[in-house]
């Protein structure tokens, strides 16, 4: 490729990451038929900032799924039609009856807990692109807050993200594994030091999804673009995780359907199952093809020369949301 024309696309992608606040408009209205409540919870000093969706006719003891947006998004931006944010979450949670929390990061700049620029303070070190906040004390405590409000069943709450939101999934479950029945890590790693890394009292049922064609969370390992922390390979991420889980080679290998022949992915699942007591399985979705995006059969990203150049092929041949649910939810804590 011509490099004048590379470099040109790489500085997109970096104003990109970093563009103010989107404008969230009418067209951008949160969906589902349910009651969404935006608040606030003081954590320390700082006052943080979540919405949370709760379906018509919620039934006491429901169950809870805490989901986390990616870097340089919030919990607006993450259903937002213009940011290429999927809406299936609040449909999945109205049919399927759980509650739904969607916390927002801060700003790794400046720490606002308001904006539409968030990140999670994932296992990386600080950076220009990380947050130092202490994200795991405010989501378990907003657990807390949701399971007073609306008397859910403390044994069903699952967790799931994408991107940084992956890896702060990754981090819930390394440091407060008693809290979560089930989780689902899409494009996500963990960092290539692992001496920063502990391994988690208990294992948790784990889903994780990854694209072989991911520029940024690279499947051979390397930096993130724009970052400085080398992260894991894919596979040797997957393997950590099969490990700490006590979980033992592959018993059933599945290739889900293409229900996109046009998008140029492929979705392989692999299971590991527990072959240790108090072991949980890890789930394994090679996202053969496929970029850095979620899964979906509803976002809203252009299938344009840009958008594949700046994050991959998004994959069009399943719902993350449904994949993600349809794992966690036979589980309890």
């Amino acid at each position: 490729m011509n490099h004048t024309l590379d470099a040109f696309l790489n500085s997109v992608l970096v104003l990109l990451a970093t563009i103010p606040s989107i404008a969230l408009g009418q067209s951008d209205a949160l969906p589902g038929k349910g009651t969404w409540t935006e608040g606030a919870l003081r954590v320390g000093n700082v006052d943080r900032c979540f919405l949370i969706y709760c379906p018509t006719g919620l039934k006491q003891g429901a169950p809870t799924v805490l989901l986390l947006h990616g870097g340089t998004q919030s919990m607006h931006k993450l259903f937002s039609p213009r940011a290429g944010g999927t809406r299936a979450w609040p449909g999945l949670a109205d049919r399927e009856g759980f509650l739904l929390i969607v916390p927002n990061g801060t700003n790794a700049k400046n720490g606002d807990p308001r904006g539409n620029e968030q990140n999670w303070n994932d296992l990386r070190p600080p950076d220009e692109r990380q947050t130092e906040a202490d994200d795991v004390r405010f989501l378990l405590q907003l657990l807390d807050h949701a399971a007073a409000r609306h008397r859910t069943d403390s044994q069903r709450v699952y967790v799931t993200g994408a991107s940084n939101g992956g890896m702060m999934t990754f981090r819930l479950l390394i440091e407060a594994p008693e809290r979560f029945a089930a989780a689902a890590a899409f494009i996500a790693v963990l960092p290539a030091d692992l001496t920063r890394v502990s391994p988690p009292r208990l294992a948790t049922p784990l889903l994780i999804a990854n694209g072989t064609k991911d520029p940024l969370v690279k499947w051979d390992g390397g930096v993130v673009r724009g970052q400085r922390t080398p992260m894991l390979p894919v596979e040797a991420n997957r393997d950590w995780w099969v490990r700490t889980n006590g979980a033992g080679p592959a018993k059933a290998q599945e290739t889900l359907p293409d229900n996109d022949p046009k998008d140029g992915c492929r979705l392989y699942r692999t299971v590991y199952p527990p072959v240790r007591p108090n072991g949980a399985p890890v789930e394994f979705l090679r996202m053969e093809g496929a970029g850095h995006a979620l899964p979906s059969r509803s976002h809203d990203l252009p299938d344009s020369f840009l958008v594949r150049r700046l994050i991959g092929q998004p994959c069009r041949d399943a719902e993350g949301a449904e994949l993600a649910w349809a794992f966690m939810s036979v589980f309890r804590r």
